[in-house]
């Protein structure tokens, strides 16, 4: 009977052992050398995509440019036509009401709506091109984001697959409950499901920037995006940078010249113009003054904002930072402990995951911090001007969270 019991203690001990350190690396068998050849030729042969060269795709592709391309060109055969009409191509004061001849009003006034059509389609240009360029950072950085994440949830499922084959074993022999093995279970069949989610926003991902520069929605490329932190340094005072932006954002000067177009419609004014519609023009143009006034002073809100925004995420991109020598110190500790034989090989891949996610962390707010700056840069993408209003790309860019 002695033998008996000492045979089962040996057989239980020598099942745990197996059990708790037998695993091998967060639970998955380690690829054969063809699976390993295999991965290899598909990432030979499977083409390399940059920011840069979709970007250039995607102007190439985009229909709102090649629309306002189309209207440039209209314009521009429009100017030609009137010029071969009128002789001269040259705008009339407008600093004051003036009534001309019905005649001599249309074909002004033609002059003058194709001299204002080119400079709006122009600023309208620009605006599409920032657009479109933020709209692939925000994608890119999605992207890469996203597959690191996805490597990380399948890492930590190989952990919950370990702690449930372990709690399977440990069910068996009496060690927990049966409620404890099925929490196990549900753990493990969360972080399949959410690698199954994730895996699928990828593939819709692709789809989109795939749709974006005009590439078959199946086609496949590895997507290069690395962006490193540098903090960004502000030239002289928030107050002069605010003023020089203002003066070149291109929603701003769009409100300029709506109050040019309703200036010149106030003031030049055919002899059949009633008074009716005098009044009506002079509404307008009062109206299109106080719209640019409040457009001004909300971009001015909006910029102070981001700035604040951006000191925010500096301080953010610091503590990660910390986060990261914390996880990387107490990774040393376990690897001591690991090989003193103090630990499982299970609870160094919990450390190890620790590691990773800290650096994932930091990467995440190397691209978003990347992401806002581009906004400062560009202020026509910034929107918002209320109070604890946020900066962020018309493109719907990647806001900075602290994660």
């Amino acid at each position: 009977m002695k033998k008996l019991l000492e045979s089962t203690k040996g057989a239980v001990a020598l099942a745990l052992t197996v059990t708790l350190f037998g695993t091998t690396a967060f639970g998955v068998e380690p690829p054969s050398t063809t699976e390993a050849v295999e991965t290899q030729a598909t990432e030979q042969t499977t083409p390399v995509l940059t920011y840069e060269e979709a970007l250039e795709k995607a102007k190439k592709h985009s229909i709102d440019l090649i629309d306002l391309q189309k209207t440039n060109e209209f314009l521009e055969e429009s100017k030609e036509d009137l010029w071969d009409a009128t002789g001269s191509f040259t705008l009339p004061t407008y600093d004051y009401q003036k009534w001309v001849n019905d005649a001599v009003h249309g074909y002004t006034s033609a002059i003058y709506d194709t001299d204002s059509g080119m400079k709006k389609n122009k600023y309208a240009t620009q605006v599409t091109n920032l657009m479109l360029e933020a709209t692939l950072k925000s994608t890119f950085a999605s992207i890469v984001e996203n597959e690191a994440n996805l490597e990380l949830l399948k890492k930590a499922g190989g952990i919950e697959k370990t702690l449930y084959e372990q709690g399977q074993t440990k069910h068996r022999l009496g060690m927990i409950s049966t409620y404890k093995l099925d929490q196990l279970k549900a753990e493990y069949e969360k972080s399949k499901k959410k690698i199954y989610q994730l895996e699928k926003s990828l593939e819709q991902m692709y789809i989109s920037l795939n749709d974006t520069i005009g590439e078959p929605v199946d086609k496949e490329y590895i997507v290069e995006y690395d962006v490193e932190f540098e903090p960004y340094v502000l030239q002289g005072t928030l107050e002069s940078y605010i003023n020089a932006q203002i003066n070149k954002d291109y929603s701003i000067l769009l409100k300029e010249q709506a109050v040019q177009d309703a200036k010149f419609g106030t003031n030049y004014l055919a002899e059949s113009t009633t008074n009716a519609t005098n009044k009506l023009n002079k509404n307008s143009y009062e109206s299109a003054k106080r719209a640019l006034k409040a457009a001004k002073e909300e971009k001015e809100v909006a910029i102070r904002n981001a700035y604040v925004q951006l000191e925010q995420s500096e301080a953010a991109y610091e503590q990660a930072e910390a986060d990261l020598v914390q996880a990387q110190a107490d990774l040393k500790t376990t690897e001591v402990n690991f090989q003193a034989g103090n630990i499982t090989k299970l609870t160094l891949e919990q450390a190890q995951l620790g590691v990773t996610k800290a650096e994932n962390a930091l990467d995440d707010l190397a691209r978003a911090y990347d992401m806002q700056v581009f906004a400062f840069k560009n202020s026509s993408l910034i929107v918002g001007g209320g109070s604890g209003g946020s900066a962020s790309s018309a493109a719907g860019s990647q806001e900075k969270s602290q994660k």
